[in-house]
């Protein structure tokens, strides 16, 4: 093979959207959809009425959020996820303190929880006797009562691309959201929780509700993010570009002014990569991603 160029990404993800000194999109794209895509932002304070109560999401909005996560693509149509529609303010209460005590959780009006579930299809199995020993003679196929981790990544692809969907489906009614990442970090106490039987997790979790305040899109980085037929590590130069599009984002939104972010004042792996690092193993309890259990299952690794 010959040799391989690095592209930086620009070439593919620059020049969707014009940015502002501060960073922000200012440009629209003339297509709705691809316009609600580039002016999406999380959101994390939700509006109060006069009297300071949360502005409700109705039910039409609900609805329609939850049909389109319905929608997204799904291997085989199997649907192997299921969501878990919380407003309960006592459930909230108590996600906000499971996720790493996160209180915008309690003060949102409605979340979502996006479970892998393989319980569902175990059970369908045996409900229409996949298990019986004359569907097995029958067929010379035996069910498989547990899943294997490939079922897993399945499932988990399933569950997120939903997830999407009500993202964007939010954004299109004038609604803002904000991914819950921390929902792994203590599946077990979740799973208690929300009453999940053996062989789910809940994988992730949308906070919805009408934002506070408009809050303008933040430019995302690029640079080594597409790679051309093969992967390509990146070289000195890209991982220069790389550092310097980030501090050029992030920089204008630094608590201070002064406040060095990125490069050799405060190198990229001191600020950022260690503490991503903390938080996988956190997630992970220190164990391959490839061993996170399912709720009293364990994946295979075969």
């Amino acid at each position: 093979m010959g040799e391989q160029v690095c592209m930086t990404g620009v070439e593919y993800c620059g020049g969707a959207a014009g940015v502002d000194a501060n960073g922000y999109p200012v440009e629209t794209t003339g297509n709705v959809v691809l316009d609600i895509l580039e002016h999406r932002s999380s959101t994390r304070a939700f509006a109060r009425d006069d009297d300071d109560r949360l502005v409700a999401v109705t039910d039409e909005q609900r609805a329609a959020i939850l049909h389109a996560a319905s929608r997204a693509p799904s291997a085989g149509a199997m649907m192997m996820y299921s969501i878990v529609s919380i407003r309960e303010q006592a459930a909230l209460d108590r996600l906000a303190d499971l996720c790493d005590h996160q209180p915008m959780i309690a003060k949102a009006p409605w979340a979502l929880i996006f479970v892998v579930d393989y319980a569902k299809w175990i059970d369908l199995f045996e409900h229409v006797g996949c298990f019986e020993p004359e569907f097995v003679e029958r067929t010379g196929k035996t069910p498989r009562r547990a899943p294997g981790l490939g079922d897993f990544a399945i499932a988990a692809q399933d569950a997120v691309i939903a997830a999407q969907n009500a993202v964007v489906a939010a954004e299109a009614l004038g609604l803002g959201s904000c991914y819950i990442g921390d929902i792994v970090e203590n599946a077990e106490e979740v799973a208690e929780l929300l009453d999940l039987p053996p062989y789910t997790m809940p994988l992730s979790m949308l906070i919805i509700g009408t934002p506070r305040k408009e809050r303008p899109a933040i430019a995302h980085p690029v640079v080594n993010l597409v790679h051309e037929e093969r992967y390509c590590r990146a070289d000195a130069a890209t991982m220069d570009a790389q550092v310097a599009e980030m501090d050029a984002m992030f920089r204008p939104h630094a608590r201070e002014a002064h406040e060095p972010l990125y490069g050799r004042d405060e190198p990229l792996h001191g600020m950022v990569v260690q503490k991503l690092a903390w938080k996988m193993t956190n997630v992970t309890r220190g164990q391959s991603l490839c061993y996170i259990p399912y709720r009293r299952g364990s994946l295979k690794t075969v």
